[in-house]
């Protein structure tokens, strides 16, 4: 798929990613629930790396199949790290208890964090991202086209998804930061930029 807006965003994304590269700090020595909520933290940024990977190498169905997991695993880092008890963060650690379903997670995250009113939005794509996990009605229909049987993903879709991924990204990169006590500053820049760049995109239709 060639496309203007979407090479640029593409290009964008990948400025984060070196942002990203040259902004995060060492782990260095944590406690329990500081080290259970960074393992959950960097695998989200894993998970935004390779999403941006497959939107470079035109794999779009496997692109949105990832935005559950990525957005799964830096909800329950913020949600161990702000919200879990001690016990649930023991439990976890010893395999024992899987996190919260994920609605509690971002209800009890809205009422309680910083950054609340995204975790309802957040709240509200995790539904819709499990059709894609799935490869349920959302996900089928774009192979599904006149008849025959091939990937059909326009080029607003995916820069959603590269802005969705890069703000949810961003999100998991603050807490990381948080947790090691460092600076947030050049990362909030950032999210409002991703912000910005998401209201202009007028033509990006919702999740749909």
């Amino acid at each position: 798929m060639q496309d203007d807006n979407l090479e640029l965003a593409l290009e964008q994304s990948a400025a984060i990613s070196f942002s990203l590269q040259e902004i995060l700090g060492d782990q260095g020595e944590l406690d329990r629930r500081s080290y259970l909520a960074m393992a959950y933290l960097n695998l989200a940024l894993d998970h935004r790396e390779a999403l941006l990977l497959l939107v470079q190498e035109g794999a779009f169905a496997s692109a949105t199949a990832l935005q559950r997991s990525l957005l799964e695993a830096a909800v329950t880092g913020v949600w161990i790290d702000s919200c879990a008890t001690d016990g649930q963060v023991e439990q976890i650690f010893q395999l024992k208890y899987f996190p919260s379903n994920f609605d509690k997670m971002a209800q009890k995250l809205r009422a309680t964090h910083q950054l609340g009113e995204w975790f309802e939005v957040f709240r509200n794509h995790y539904k819709i991202f499990n059709d894609y996990t799935h490869g349920h009605n959302r996900q089928i229909s774009r192979w599904l086209s006149s008849g025959s049987v091939g990937p059909r993903y326009d080029a607003s879709q995916m820069i959603e998804t590269l802005h969705h991924s890069d703000l949810v990204g961003l999100v998991a990169a603050v807490q990381r930061e948080k947790i090691l006590d460092r600076p947030l500053e050049q990362l909030s820049a950032m999210i409002k930029t991703v912000l910005e760049r998401s209201r202009n995109a007028k033509k990006m239709p919702p999740v749909q």
